[in-house]
């Protein structure tokens, strides 16, 4: 549970508290404001105790309402909030309450009646924000690594791929062309979206997903089916949470990484930039890692053997652009590779 002194530490870096006396001038707090980068003072007596809060919103609106210098107004003037406080050990939660009660952005935070910070009401919607997308990425996680746990053979697959997608786009948003395209939010859901590719397979039988040898022809249709039912399950959730960027992000991975851009993939034939571009992308990471991994049906490969298959692959089986990124931080990919534990026997 987060509580008050954790919020404090987390926003401002620091313990110290930042104060100035009612005696003061609404410009020389107005001056401390711009100085300190921030948009409110505690306000505290000669005996250090609190007697209110100023903001910049209320100098502005009490000196434009008197229209007189500020420099000769009190700060003790200016001061238009009640004086709310809490200790630091008060939870988070509560003090949402206290600030819906009396209706105010600011709660002095004291300890041993001084003042030892203050919490506004934008911090803990930042915070909350933070904390809701943890959950969110964890839940994705753990959603994926259910998903594989029928899948026996793939070891540390889901650490390894995001990773890999992370590095990729980053190099690829420094190719010209991409840099409106690639930003941190971009490359943000690429990795924590990328570990839901085969959710698919929860619907593929045990008989095929888990068959100790290739698969023939009738076999490898219904392994196929893995993309569309992948991207339709996320789809679901998609239609219930339309502005929810990273379900679209997950939906276009799971539905499309097995597509080329020659027109020869699965499951629909998708031609070139009609491929979304997070799948080109993690469709060279899948291939590889899928490389340089042991399988029932095949050894592990050296990653020079990985990255001469999909050099193969450029303009055919893989996006050019990524081929060429990929290229260049394949020294990042085999770093990483390492990293992990993997297969001690690969084909040289």
């Amino acid at each position: 549970m987060t509580v008050a002194n954790d919020l404090i530490r987390d926003t401002t870096g620091q313990e110290g508290v930042i104060t100035i006396s009612p005696e003061d001038t609404a410009s020389a707090a107005a001056k401390v404001m711009r100085d300190k980068y921030i948009g409110s003072l505690i306000v505290v007596g000669d005996d250090g105790l609190v007697v209110g809060i100023i903001s910049e919103r209320d100098i502005v609106g009490r000196v434009t309402a008197a229209t007189v210098d500020p420099s000769g107004i009190p700060v003790g003037d200016v001061m238009t909030a009640p004086v709310v406080t809490c200790m630091p050990t008060t939870s988070i939660d509560d003090v949402r309450k206290l600030m819906r009660k009396f209706r105010i952005r600011h709660v002095v935070v004291i300890d041993g009646d001084k003042p030892v910070g203050m919490i506004s009401s934008r911090e803990i919607i930042a915070r909350r924000l933070a904390d809701d997308r943890d959950v969110r990425n964890l839940t994705i996680f753990l959603l994926a690594r259910l998903a594989e746990t029928r899948d026996t053979d793939t070891g540390s697959h889901l650490e390894r791929v995001r990773e890999y997608t992370r590095i990729l786009a980053t190099r690829l948003r420094k190719r010209e062309g991409y840099i409106d395209t690639i930003d941190d939010f971009f490359v943000e859901l690429l990795y924590i979206t990328s570990p839901l590719h085969d959710i698919g397979k929860v619907s593929i039988p045990d008989a095929v997903l888990l068959k100790p040898g290739r698969l023939d022809d009738a076999e490898y249709e219904i392994m196929k089916t893995h993309a569309t039912m992948g991207a339709e399950t996320l789809d679901l959730a998609l239609n219930e949470f339309p502005d929810a960027d990273f379900l679209r992000m997950a939906r276009d991975i799971a539905g499309c990484h097995h597509e080329r851009p020659d027109g020869m993939g699965y499951p629909n034939g998708l031609v070139g930039n009609e491929i979304p571009l997070s799948a080109r992308i993690f469709s060279v990471v899948d291939v590889y890692d899928a490389l340089v991994s042991k399988r029932v049906y095949k050894d592990a490969f050296s990653p020079i053997v990985a990255k001469n298959i999909i050099i193969e692959g450029f303009g055919t089986q893989f996006d050019e652009d990524v081929v060429a990124a990929f290229i260049e931080c394949e020294p990042i990919f085999v770093e990483t590779y390492h990293r992990h534990i993997l297969p001690t026997a690969a084909v040289a």
